[in-house]
């Protein structure tokens, strides 16, 4: 039985083994195509007249669309800081997707909203609205009041009303820095046939609105629960979201921020609300549409962090938002599964999808095995005390390698953190492995069972409790 248990374990760890050093090839791979693809976004973005793009009058305008549920304590900064964008031409159009608290009124009473009517042409399929409002205090800003249908239908609402070949679709709870918009069009406008998406990074706070400071750098939030999911978003969008946009296979543009040239989102129907989130899925598709019509296009994902979104500052919270992000990568990969290893779609068929498979999908299987093979191995004798704590030492100070290698990608592309805040956070990458893996051990755990049974819900955290003014 012991020899049995022996060989079981054996090819157990050879297979997490194997699984490790394939993700940490991968990341490694990643990271030194984003530190090229980001030296040359930071060298064009040196050399880019910028006063020239803010004044010119054909500098193309944007159709700006804010879904919001429930945001009544944040909608009023996110929306001031769109409505003080640096960019000549936009509109911003926020959706209250029939929320039950007061984001209506507090969008009502701050902005001075006055009803306009209900008229507009139905592009998109989308939930009849309930009435339309324009700001008196900043006419650039519309409102639209419609009973709730999830955040896709939100954004096909805002699209039947957008006026511009470009759209830019945000988050309501996102507080956004005066040049992300520019730095956003200013791929798009530089190829404007090929250029069709354009996403970026966000930084994480439990204040948003309170994050970024004076001298431009943006505050590091001091919760380290808050702080790990900052450096977790660095690795993923820093280095993944780079090295993919270089390789033509950037898969997931964000919900937060991204980009569309408006006449690509009519053309394939606009979001879906058959799947949990609109944003990976819709980017699969596109990808799906341009691979098989042997079209060319670019989806490209910036190294500037253009704002910062609320990030939960409880255990609970943050494992409801992850195991959904894990059930939407999931149900997503599904649907195109087609797509995998298949040499039709090029770098998405052969690295995209992959690696969502291996680096996202199947992580929450071999990180649990990893666990089961040490803790086993340790209570049959086969591993010894020391060699469980060298493993843990060693599998600690891997995660912390390839955390900081991100953070210090990130410092290089563009100055992010003062040296306080950049110190703390390289002294809490040690110890991620022990505190913050754990957590999203199982909320990719909970996402992967709840996908396979099939659920859809949204499982929308609760805002970030205010200090009473």
């Amino acid at each position: 039985m012991t020899a049995i248990l022996t060989t079981i374990l054996w090819w157990a760890y050879m297979a997490a083994l194997v699984y490790l050093l394939t993700v940490a090839t991968m990341f490694f791979l990643m990271a030194a195509s984003a530190a090229i693809e980001g030296r040359i976004r930071a060298r064009q973005s040196r050399n880019e007249d910028f006063d020239t793009l803010r004044e010119s009058p054909f500098t193309i305008p944007v159709s700006i669309i804010a879904p919001a549920y429930n945001e009544a304590v944040c909608i009023v900064p996110a929306v001031n800081s769109l409505l003080a964008l640096s960019y000549p031409e936009y509109e911003v159009i926020v959706v209250n997707d029939g929320s039950s608290d007061t984001t209506l009124d507090t969008l009502i009473t701050n902005f001075e909203l006055k009803p306009i009517g209900t008229f507009y042409k139905r592009t998109l399929s989308a939930t009849p609205i309930r009435q339309l409002y324009r700001s008196e205090r900043d006419p650039r800003l519309m409102v639209i009041d419609k009973p709730n249908g999830g955040k896709a239908d939100s954004l096909n609402c805002g699209i039947n009303l957008a006026r511009y070949r470009y759209i830019c679709c945000v988050d309501g709870d996102t507080v956004f820095f005066p040049n992300a918009l520019l730095n956003g069009m200013r791929l798009a406008m530089q190829n404007p046939a090929e250029v069709i998406g354009v996403t970026s990074q966000v930084a994480i706070s439990g204040r948003p609105e309170h994050a970024r400071q004076a001298d431009g750098l943006v505050r590091v939030d001091r919760n380290p629960l808050i702080a790990y999911q900052w450096l977790d978003y660095l690795r993923s969008f820093g280095t993944a979201r780079l090295a993919w946009s270089r390789g033509n296979y950037m898969l997931c543009a964000i919900g937060a921020f991204m980009i569309w040239r408006k006449d690509i989102v009519l053309e394939l129907g606009g979001m879906s609300s058959e799947f949990t989130c609109e944003d990976i899925e819709f980017t699969f598709r596109v990808h799906e549409y341009f691979r098989t019509k042997k079209l060319p296009y670019r989806i490209l994902s910036l190294p500037d962090i253009v704002g910062v979104t609320e990030g939960p500052n409880s255990v609970a919270r943050l494992i409801s938002q992850r195991a959904r992000w894990q059930r939407v990568i999931s149900e997503t990969v599904w649907h195109y599964r087609h797509m995998f290893g298949n040499p039709r779609f090029g770098t998405v068929g052969c690295f995209g999808v992959p690696y969502y498979i291996v680096g996202e999908i199947l992580a929450p299987v071999f990180q649990a095995l990893s666990v089961l093979v040490i803790v086993l191995g340790a209570a049959v004798g086969l591993l010894s005390v020391r060699e469980v704590i060298q493993a843990m030492l060693i599998l600690g100070c891997g995660s912390a390698l390839l955390t900081n290698l991100a953070l210090l990608l990130q410092e290089r592309h563009s100055r992010t953190f003062s040296g306080s805040d950049l110190i703390y956070m390289l002294l809490l990458t040690p110890l991620e492995l022990f505190f913050y893996r754990p957590v999203m051990f199982w909320a990719q755990f909970k996402g992967m069972i709840e996908f396979m049974r099939g659920e859809r819900g949204w499982n929308k955290f609760a805002r970030n409790e205010r200090p009473a003014v």
